[in-house]
């Protein structure tokens, strides 16, 4: 760390090769248009200015850096004309209902479920709500491609550089032997942010100018242009016997793709430049359904994709972000189970301790209840009055057999809507541990990261094309809001392989909070981010 620190180590951004130059990305104003027309002549001024352009891939190279800037912002583009491709934000989730099925998969089932609900004393139906969002990484992406004795080197912040020389190979037509691809630190990606995209952008600007290219994105163009976690609704229904037992539960999750493009850029249908240059496309089909051990008698978990909402070169495309779609499920699935427990009047972390069957989840849940000092009691408090209110909330989840509990405990003002999400409290069991101080601070890192998402990010964008593309417009969590306590349980297993720890713990975060400020108001909000404005709102 003390080289970063101290500012002695390279970062993506400051690579440096002889005769390099210095290139900017072009991209539509309207999402899906395609240059027709380029008038090179109105950036003549600029010196070493050279555009690139093959089909929809525009991008222009300079000597210097801020003379490619002040090309890309020169240069006289004549767009095709097309239909806004995209609905109004305010009808989104209306579209995600709507919108046909590509794909329906039903991944447990067990008793009869249609059964059930057609004999239940009482039924209880939620829907939730998530939208699209941003990686936001701390900067855009940057590398540098040179291509030198029929041997191409990329340095590049991705995470996955295996999978970039794959697609490098592929885009340029090399063999991936001649290919080679060096890792260096970058701003970050849990996923697939704009690394990928920027490498192989870097590529084409290389072979077309023959000289090394540094590319970096702008800030627009990184928040703007990267792939984004998917927009999902979920719904949820439970049946209830005479006796008030849960005799039935379905839960079903609609949305775009978490592969509409890949989680990596190892095809180049997965990544702006291949999808600008024209290969046949190849969106892909996934989601999931909630991972936890709730037994029921007869239960139903299934989801289901849409297509996207423009087809080629997007900034809409969907794809993997930090744990890919687990909180938006655990949001939905994990709240869903405390607005049962409230209708059968029963304590949130009773009920759950009454239906989970595994004695690992049920240790972790009752690790986190005991370290958070959880007093046995109904949702929602009635001992509050005023617009200080505070609450309580648990939420777990499994993620690929590591298990996570959080108790949540949040402050609201109700006059401003302002949540502050003030102590975490998080038991977590991913087998063995190798690492404790690290495993810690990585389950610290996942509840910062997973509160910013609950309270604040949200892709917004028009008729045309995303419009949170900086931070004003794509707040995140500030360090004025950051969580005073975030105390952890760490329950070994020495006798088990270790399951992993990177984005488990970010998985039930959401609907902790949800569960929170349910318990200080009586309200349930379904729909993240939680921001002040829609707090009131709903509060009010």
């Amino acid at each position: 760390m003390a080289p970063k620190v101290f500012a002695q180590e390279n970062f993506v951004t400051d690579i440096k090769v002889p005769g390099m130059v210095h290139g900017r990305m072009i991209r539509p104003s309207v999402a899906g248009t395609v240059p027709v027309k380029v008038d090179e002549s109105s950036i003549k001024d600029i010196p070493g200015a050279k555009v690139v352009w093959d089909k929809g891939f525009l991008g222009v190279v300079a000597d210097k850096e801020w003379d490619a800037i002040q090309a890309a912002q020169k240069l006289k583009v004549d767009w095709s004309s097309a239909e806004a491709p995209f609905p109004e934000q305010a009808a989104l989730y209306d579209h995600i209902r709507k919108a046909d099925v590509r794909k329906r998969n039903v991944e447990k089932e067990n008793g009869n479920v249609d059964d059930a609900f057609k004999t239940a004393a009482k039924v209880i139906e939620a829907e939730y709500e998530w939208p699209f969002q941003s990686h936001a990484s701390m900067g855009p992406a940057c590398a540098l491609v040179e291509i030198k004795d029929g041997q191409l080197t990329c340095w590049s912040g991705t995470q996955k550089s295996h999978f970039v020389q794959e697609g490098l190979a592929l885009t340029l037509d090399l063999p991936l032997d001649k290919v080679h691809v060096i890792h260096v630190t970058s701003p970050g990606s849990y996923g697939r942010n704009d690394a990928d995209d920027c490498a192989m952008d870097a590529a084409v600007l290389a072979k077309a100018v023959g000289k090394p290219v540094r590319l970096q994105y702008m800030r627009e163009q990184g928040t703007g242009w990267d792939p984004k976690g998917p927009a999902s609704i979920h719904k949820a229904r439970a049946a209830i016997d005479a006796q008030g037992k849960v005799v039935g539960y379905e839960f079903t999750s609609k949305g775009f793709s978490r592969v509409d493009v890949n989680t990596n850029g190892g095809k180049p249908h997965d990544t702006l430049a291949g999808q600008t240059l024209g290969v046949a496309l190849k969106s892909g089909d996934g989601f999931g359904v909630p991972a936890e051990s709730y037994a029921f008698d007869n239960k139903r978990l299934a989801w289901e994709t849409i297509p996207p909402l423009l087809d080629r070169s997007s900034p809409l495309r969907s794809a993997h972000l930090r744990d890919p779609v687990g909180p938006q499920i655990h949001f939905a699935s994990e709240s869903f189970i405390d607005e049962v427990a409230a209708a059968v009047n029963a304590d949130p972390i009773e009920f759950r301790l009454r239906h989970i069957k595994e004695p690992r989840d049920v240790a972790v849940i009752k690790a986190a209840a005991d370290a958070a000092k959880w007093e046995t009691r109904t949702s929602p408090r009635r001992d509050q009055s005023g617009n200080k209110v505070s609450g309580r909330g648990i939420a777990y989840a499994q993620r690929n057999g590591t298990r996570v509990a959080i108790v949540a405990e949040v402050d609201i003002d109700r006059s401003t809507g302002k949540i502050f999400a003030r102590k975490f409290t998080v038991a977590h069991d991913c087998g063995q541990i190798i690492n404790p101080d690290g495993l810690v601070k990585c389950i610290e890192g996942n509840i910062v990261q997973g509160v910013s998402r609950t309270l604040w990010e949200e892709v917004t964008f028009d008729r045309k094309t995303v419009t949170s593309v900086d931070w004003l417009t794509y707040p995140i969590l500030d360090i004025t809001e950051t969580p005073a306590e975030v105390n952890v349980v760490l329950i070994n297993h020495p006798e088990l392989p270790p399951t992993g720890a990177g984005e488990p713990s970010i998985r039930p975060v959401a609907a902790a909070i949800a569960n929170a400020i349910f318990d200080a108001t009586g309200v349930r909000i379904r729909r993240v981010p939680f921001s002040p404005d829609r707090v009131k709102s709903a509060l009010s």
